[in-house]
C-alpha cells in the first residue's frame, strides 16, 4: 500500500514572508493566465483586446515570441555592425549616412521578412476560407500553436465542419423531398411569392400534360393554362388561406386543386396540390352502372314472377294446364336469377383470391374441343359455321382446365349470339413469346368503339346487345379468370364487321408452374 508523504515548509524569516507570498501569487496568476489563454486559443474564443495596450502587447509577445526573438537578434546584429563600422576608423559623414541607410534597409528587410512569415499563415487561412466559400467543405487549415492565428485556424476549421454537417443535412432533406415528390401520385407545385414555379413533380407534369423542364421558372398561369385553376390560386391570395376546387380538365381527368400559403406566410410562397380523382370517378361511374344494370337484370324476372303469381291468384290456378305452364315459367325465371347470383358469387371469389386454381399441364386442344362440341349444335341452329384452327405443334399450358373452358365457353357463346345467320365463328391459337394466345373471332355485328373500354365490366352491355339475354357477367368472369392465370385479355372489333377476343395462357415452364 502506497503511503502519502506530507512535507512541511521550513519556517522563514518574518520579514521575507510578504515578499515570498506576493511572488507566489504572481506566479500562480501568471500560470493561470497562460493556461486560460491556451484553452481559449484551442477553443477559438479569445477575448477581443484593444490594441496598443499593455495587455495586448504582452499577449502578442507571448504568442509570437519566436518572431520577437528573431527581430531582436537581427536588430542587435545590425546595431553591432553599425557601431563597429563607426568606431573602427574615421569616416566621412557621407559614409556614416550610407552605413546608417544600409542599417535602416537591413532592419526594414528584417521586419518585412518577419511580417511575411506571419502573414503567410493569414494567407493560408484566407485560401482555405475561399475554398470553403466555393463549396469545398473538406478544406481545413493546419491549426498549429496558440495565439490569435491558432484561434482563427481553429475557428475556421470548426466553421467548415459545421457547414459540412449542415450541407449534409440539407442534402439528406433535399433527397428525401425529391424522393417523396417523385413517388407521390398527387401533383405538387411550389410557387414563390411572385407566382413563379420553383418545384414541379412528375405527377403534376402527368396531370397537366406539361413537361417538367418547361414548367420551371414560369408563371403559374403559363404552366396550368386553365383559368379555373388559376382562379383557385387567386382566391388563395385574396383570402390568405387554403382554397380548393374539384375540376374536370380537358383530357377527361377529374382533379381536386388545393392551394395553400406556406405556414410562415404567403411571403414565402404557395403550395399547390393536384389530386387526380379520375380513378375514383371511374369507380363511382362503374358503381352507379352496376347498380343500374343489376336493377335492370333483376326487374324483368321479378316482374314476370309477380305477373304470373297475380294471374294464378286471380283464378288461373283453377285451370291445371295453365297453372302448370305458369309454374314452369316461374321456375325458368327463378333459375335465371339463381344463375345470376351464382355467377356473382363466383366472380367475387375469383376477384378476392378465394377461388384457388388447380393448375395442371394441358394441351390447347383439351381446352377448346370440348367447348366446341358442346356448342356446335347451338351454332347449327343459328345457321353459323363453327371453325377450329389449332396448329399441331402448340406447347402445353399450365392452367385450371375447367375455368379456362368456362372462359372459352363464354366467348364462343357471345360470338354465336351476336353473329347473324350464315356467319362464321373461328377459334384459333398461336404461340407468343412466353404464352399461348387463344383467339375467338366472329363475323357478327361488332362492338361500338365507345363500349370497348367497358365491355369487361360486370353487367355492362351495349344497347343493341340487351335483347340477347344473358346475365352480363360472362366477360367479367373471363377477365378475372385470365388475370388469375397471369394472363391478359383484350378485344379488337369493328362495328358491322365483327369482333375478335384474345387472351393469353402461360406456358408450362414459366415460374407460375412452381406456385
Amino acid at each position: 500500500m502506497q503511503q502519502s508523504t506530507v512535507s512541511f515548509p521550513l519556517k522563514q524569516d518574518t520579514a521575507s514572508q510578504p515578499a515570498a507570498k506576493a511572488a507566489g501569487q504572481e506566479r500562480v496568476l501568471a500560470a493561470a493566465d497562460a493556461a486560460d489563454h491556451a484553452t481559449r486559443a484551442e477553443a477559438g474564443t479569445l477575448p477581443v483586446v484593444r490594441p496598443f495596450t499593455w495587455r495586448s502587447i504582452r499577449a502578442t509577445v507571448r504568442d509570437r515570441w519566436r518572431y520577437v526573438l528573431g527581430v531582436c537578434t537581427g536588430m542587435t546584429v545590425i546595431v553591432a555592425v553599425l557601431i563597429w563600422f563607426v568606431g573602427a576608423a574615421a569616416h566621412t559623414p557621407m559614409a556614416v549616412a550610407l552605413a546608417g541607410l544600409a542599417a535602416v534597409v537591413a532592419a526594414t528587410l528584417l521586419l518585412v521578412g518577419a511580417l511575411d512569415v506571419s502573414s503567410w499563415r493569414v494567407r493560408q487561412i484566407t485560401a482555405v476560407i475561399e475554398q470553403i466559400a466555393g463549396g469545398d467543405f473538406d478544406a481545413r487549415v493546419p491549426a498549429r500553436g496558440p495565439g490569435d492565428i491558432g484561434a482563427l485556424s481553429h475557428a475556421v476549421n470548426r466553421m467548415a465542419e459545421r457547414l459540412q454537417r449542415q450541407s449534409r443535412k440539407r442534402n439528406r432533406e433535399r433527397d428525401r423531398l425529391h424522393t417523396v415528390l417523385h413517388v407521390m401520385d398527387d401533383g405538387v407545385i411550389i410557387l414563390n411569392k411572385h407566382g413563379y414555379v420553383s418545384i414541379f413533380n412528375p405527377a403534376a407534369a402527368r396531370i397537366l400534360n406539361v413537361a417538367a423542364a418547361d414548367a420551371l421558372n414560369k408563371t403559374f398561369v403559363q404552366v396550368v393554362r386553365d383559368y379555373r385553376i388559376a382562379e383557385v390560386w387567386l382566391a388563395c391570395i385574396k383570402e390568405g388561406g387554403e382554397q380548393s376546387a374539384t375540376l374536370e380538365l380537358a383530357n377527361e381527368a377529374y382533379v381536386r386543386v388545393v392551394v395553400t400559403p406556406f405556414l410562415r406566410g404567403a411571403a414565402n410562397g404557395y403550395l399547390v396540390l393536384l389530386q387526380d380523382l379520375s380513378h375514383l370517378h371511374r369507380l363511382e361511374t362503374v358503381r352507379r352502372d352496376f347498380v343500374s344494370n343489376l336493377s335492370h337484370e333483376l326487374r324483368t324476372p321479378l316482374a314476370s314472377i309477380k305477373a304470373l303469381v297475380d294471374t294464378l291468384r286471380d283464378g288461373a290456378i283453377e285451370d291445371p294446364p295453365a297453372a302448370v305452364r305458369f309454374l314452369e315459367r316461374m321456375d325458368v325465371e327463378v333459375d335465371e336469377m339463381t344463375q345470376m347470383v351464382q355467377e356473382l358469387l363466383e366472380l367475387s371469389r375469383i376477384e378476392s383470391g378465394q377461388a384457388p386454381l388447380r393448375l395442371f399441364p394441358s394441351t390447347v386442344a383439351q381446352l377448346v374441343e370440348p367447348v366446341i362440341e358442346r356448342l356446335r349444335a347451338q351454332a347449327g341452329r343459328a345457321g353459323l359455321t363453327l371453325n377450329v384452327v389449332l396448329p399441331a405443334n402448340l406447347p402445353e399450358v399450365m392452367v385450371d382446365a375447367d375455368r379456362v373452358r368456362t372462359v372459352i365457353l363464354n366467348l364462343v357463346h357471345n360470338a354465336i349470339k351476336f353473329t347473324p345467320p350464315e356467319g362464321q365463328v373461328t377459334v384459333s391459337a398461336r404461340v407468343a413469346l412466353d404464352a399461348v394466345v387463344i383467339a375467338v373471332a366472329d363475323t357478327g355485328i361488332g362492338i361500338p368503339a365507345d363500349d370497348i373500354p367497358r365491355i369487361f365490366e360486370r353487367f355492362y352491355k351495349a344497347d343493341r346487345a340487351r335483347s340477347g339475354g344473358g346475365t352480363g357477367l360472362g366477360l367479367a368472369i373471363a377477365k378475372h379468370t385470365v388475370h388469375a392465370h397471369n394472363g391478359r385479355i383484350w378485344v379488337e372489333s369493328t362495328e358491322g364487321v365483327g369482333s375478335t377476343f384474345f387472351f393469353t395462357l402461360p406456358l408450362v415452364y414459366l415460374p407460375l408452374t412452381n406456385q
